[in-house]
């Protein structure tokens, strides 16, 4: 709760909540635990469910149970899942996941369009352990530029994210939005809280430079 709360004072508009992960709890994360959490969010904070679950009833559940207002799927659902998800839970955005780990990227770009999906994250790949997202390696941002382009949805960029690059990465791909999870930690994997400030105050000045420049 207390990073939570941290998190919207400095100007963070969506928090993440990780579950459903292929390998269990993460960070001792359960349902119980985020909806706690949820519940007592200021209305202006955004609540995202990340999860690799991909069957709809399930999904749907979590994200009901939970009070988010959103749900990642980082793992790959299939059409008719995501069709069923939204039948069940039509209030909420979708967000689906490219992870770019080289040009092929670009072929995903067309799949992910309205109605079905809301907005799309770009992640990064660790080719050495083949896990996909929270490596804290960046990727090459002229792909995510690329994708940005092409896309019809907004675009997150994630993938090694940290507060001295993020500004950089604004600059150079026109995200939608930033995302960062690894580069905000210690190295024990406790949050940073310094680097979450740090990491807000650069994304915000990043953005606000951009929109001058459009004007």
């Amino acid at each position: 709760m207390e990073e939570a709360l941290f998190c919207i004072q400095v100007g963070v508009d969506a928090l993440g909540f990780t579950l459903g992960l292929p390998d269990g709890v993460h960070d001792c994360l359960t349902e119980e635990k985020a909806r706690s959490i949820i519940e007592k969010l200021p209305a202006q904070a955004i609540p995202v469910l990340i999860t690799y679950e991909n069957r709809a009833p399930e999904a749907a559940y979590m994200a009901q149970y939970t009070g988010v207002v959103a749900v990642q799927f980082h793992g790959r659902i299939a059409d008719e899942d995501l069709v069923e998800f939204r039948r069940r839970r039509p209030h909420l955005k979708t967000i689906g996941c490219i992870t770019v780990a080289g040009r092929s990227a670009l072929d995903e770009v067309p799949r992910f369009r309205a109605p079905l999906w809301d907005a799309l994250i770009l992640d990064s790949l660790d080719t050495t352990s083949g896990r996909r997202g929270a490596t804290g390696l960046t990727h090459d941002w002229s792909i995510s530029a690329e994708i940005v382009r092409l896309s019809s949805l907004p675009v997150i960029l994630a993938g090694g994210l940290t507060p001295e690059n993020v500004a950089e990465a604004i600059h150079r791909v026109h995200p939608h939005g930033v995302d960062a999870h690894t580069g905000l930690e210690d190295v024990g994997g406790s949050r940073n809280f310094a680097k979450i400030q740090a990491f807000a105050r650069a994304a915000r000045m990043a953005f606000q430079e951009q929109r001058s420049c459009a004007d």
